[in-house]
């Protein structure tokens, strides 16, 4: 598989700033760039199924991907939880 390039890692601050920004705003690339920090959250839960799966892994990883997309949709700050761990159980599911 190609080494895919990682965004810059960002503050749970700066992911706080640009979810709110994202909700307030619909600004994609406030949501693609907290996406892009979390790449390394879909490789992970992709690694992880893919040994005991069979499921091919490009497949695997644009679900991840799409996932992560939806639990930006779908954050919600007031519930408490960071959005990794979110993002994380949205995988997973």
């Amino acid at each position: 598989m190609a080494t895919r390039e990682r965004g810059h890692p960002l503050a749970p601050d700066e992911i706080e700033t640009l979810l709110d920004h994202y909700r307030r705003t619909g600004d994609r690339a406030a949501r693609n760039r907290v996406v892009e920090a979390h790449l390394h959250l879909a490789d992970y839960h992709v690694a992880r199924f893919a040994r005991s799966s069979g499921v091919a892994v490009d497949d695997l990883r644009q679900t991840a991907l799409m996932a992560v997309i939806h639990a930006v949709e779908r954050f919600d700050p007031d519930r408490g939880v960071a959005f990794r761990t979110f993002a994380s159980r949205t995988i997973e599911g």
